[in-house]
């Protein structure tokens, strides 16, 4: 896969907004934690935007993972907004589909 990854944060108020656009794989999903881990210290809710995310890979889904497990551990809202289908399947294969869909869908 191609390393061609676009993360954004902004901050909406408490909400930390992380938008990705592109590739998350395994060459650079390290951009993406570095990202995430600096938003959740800073967030009372974190809200990670993936519609337009064009391709995925497990070791990208875990980086997804990764983070929404960190933010239920220090209670921030977390919630996944725009998920591409692929994200779904690779999560569900592994039985961690419920780490990101269960998490807190408030506004």
């Amino acid at each position: 896969m191609s390393t061609d990854l676009i993360v954004d944060r902004r901050s909406e108020g408490d909400l930390q907004v992380i938008e990705i656009r592109g590739v998350l794989d395994a060459n650079n999903v390290e951009q993406l934690a570095h990202v995430g881990f600096e938003a959740i210290g800073e967030a009372s809710r974190m809200e990670m935007r993936l519609g337009s995310l064009t391709d995925i890979d497990l070791t990208g889904a875990l980086g997804i993972v990764a983070l929404a497990r960190e933010a239920r551990d220090r209670d921030i809202g977390f919630r996944v907004e725009g998920h591409p289908q692929e994200l779904k399947d690779l999560l569900e294969e592994q039985d961690l589909w419920q780490e990101i869909s269960s998490e807190d869908n408030s506004e």
